[in-house]
């Protein structure tokens, strides 16, 4: 979030930056692992779906959604935690670590899949209401970067925090284009940055469905509580380790 001063809360405990814009803050807050869990997910749950997407000349992440596709929303009653990188400063504890919870012997690998995009939503949920406490967030968002790229995980996000999602014509290009931004008028090329607002072409809008945030509305405190509780064994499981 940019404003004209830091965001500073002894909860949330935001991480604050001075912005490339003269006078002005950019202050977040984050989890440690999301586009990380769905690579370890990729590397270690799905090796034969990464290995059948590359023998086709395909994306293994596209593969992967497409299957995730066939699961239901809130695959069957599956949740998962994506905290594989531990703890950030809204969890309970640093010690904390992911999870697949409520495993079943029906469910397959497209409900796993599925379980792991919709647990990195809901647990950016806390991360997008802290911000909503600290200061005004608009009702639309664009998203960039690998995870921009999936139908399907734009609409999870858009479910689970239940704003409109936007994709544009600036993806993983995201950070480059920053970079070019502060070159271009650093050297005067550009007067500011307001240009980058013109780069930007809508190219799609996930919309909430109004069946789906009920369905992640019921999920968000289930996950909580999970959370809470994974942060507890993880106290346990460090002492056992150490």
């Amino acid at each position: 979030m940019s404003s004209s001063r830091p965001l500073l809360d002894d909860a949330a405990r935001p991480y604050v930056f001075t912005h490339v814009i003269p006078g002005m803050f950019t202050s977040a807050v984050a989890i440690f692992s999301s586009g990380t869990s769905l690579e370890w997910v990729r590397d270690h749950l799905c090796v034969n779906l990464a290995d059948e997407a590359r023998a086709q000349g395909k994306d293994p992440y596209d593969v992967m959604t497409a299957l995730a596709g066939q699961s239901p929303v809130g695959a069957r009653g599956l949740l998962f935690n994506p905290s594989l990188a531990g703890g950030s400063s809204l969890d309970a504890s640093a010690n904390i670590r992911g999870a697949l919870l409520g495993l079943d012997l029906r469910d397959t690998q497209a409900d796993v899949i599925r379980a792991t995009l919709e647990g990195i939503a809901l647990n950016l949920r806390p991360v997008l209401d802290e911000l909503r406490r600290l200061g005004p967030v608009g009702n639309e968002m664009v998203v960039v970067g690998g995870g921009s790229r999936s139908r399907l995980w734009r609409q999870i996000f858009a479910d689970a925090w239940g704003i409109d999602i936007l994709k544009t014509n600036v993806g993983q290009e995201a950070g480059s284009l920053g970079a070019a931004a502060v070159a271009a008028v650093a050297v005067g090329l550009w007067n500011d940055f307001s240009r980058i607002d013109r780069v930007h072409e809508i190219q799609d809008r996930a919309v909430p469905c109004p069946e789906h945030v009920r369905i992640y509305s019921r999920l968000l405190p289930v996950f909580r509580q999970a959370a809470s509780d994974q942060s507890r064994l993880g106290d346990l499981l460090a002492k056992v380790g150490s």
